[in-house]
């Protein structure tokens, strides 16, 4: 004959936290961070960490290179990562408001990975001839130098190690042009300003 236990909740030695089975209504609870054991797998899409970068200042950054070459727009704009697992992928985005400044010059950005000397993406879609590699690009002829577009970059990069890594942002403007991020020149009050933001996500695979 089968034994019964007849309980109403399980739960951790300490009785404070952790995983608890509510046995009567067949519900589990969570503490707010669940720990995943070494080995342990996750399903594939899930997220697995993000890491996001909003600069403490919102500074008037600008930037000006002639293409191929590209200049890091402002350190700032550092994002650092540690991968949990070699095979995830690894989603980067950045968000910032753009000025062209009203010339027709064209401006090119990318992610760089500083530690790994390496462009995020480079490869998947061969070189493009002589063209300049670019994550995104604008080209904008405005009314006027406080017109401005906003920026939304993203690239995808196998995390391949779970070393860290560190990624930046870099950019040109066709001539060696001056371009804006976060504002444009006339400090009033039709002349909007938005602090950038850099997210990266880990997607186990």
């Amino acid at each position: 004959m089968a034994s019964i236990l007849n309980v109403d909740q399980i739960n951790n030695a300490a009785g404070t936290s952790g995983i608890a089975l509510d046995v009567s209504t067949g519900k589990a609870s969570f503490p707010n961070s669940v720990i995943i054991p070494n080995g342990a797998t996750m399903p594939a899409g899930s997220v697995v960490q993000v890491v996001t970068n909003t600069p403490a200042t919102t500074s008037h950054v600008t930037f000006s290179s002639s293409p191929p070459t590209m200049v890091e727009a402002d350190t700032s704009y550092r994002t650092t990562i540690t991968p949990k697992h070699s095979n995830s992928i690894l989603l980067l985005n950045f968000s910032a408001l753009i000025g062209g400044r009203n010339s027709g010059t064209i401006m090119g950005f990318k992610f760089y990975d500083i530690t790994n000397s390496a462009n995020v993406g480079f490869s998947a879609l061969g070189t493009g001839g002589n063209r300049t590699f670019v994550n995104a690009s604008f080209r904008t002829v405005d009314s006027d130098v406080n017109d401005r577009h906003h920026l939304n970059m993203t690239a995808a990069v196998s995390a391949s190690t779970t070393n860290s890594r560190t990624y930046a942002i870099y950019a040109y403007k066709e001539s060696g042009k001056t371009g804006d991020m976060n504002m444009t020149g006339t400090d009033n009050a039709g002349c909007s300003y938005a602090p950038a933001v850099f997210t990266i996500t880990e997607i186990a695979q």
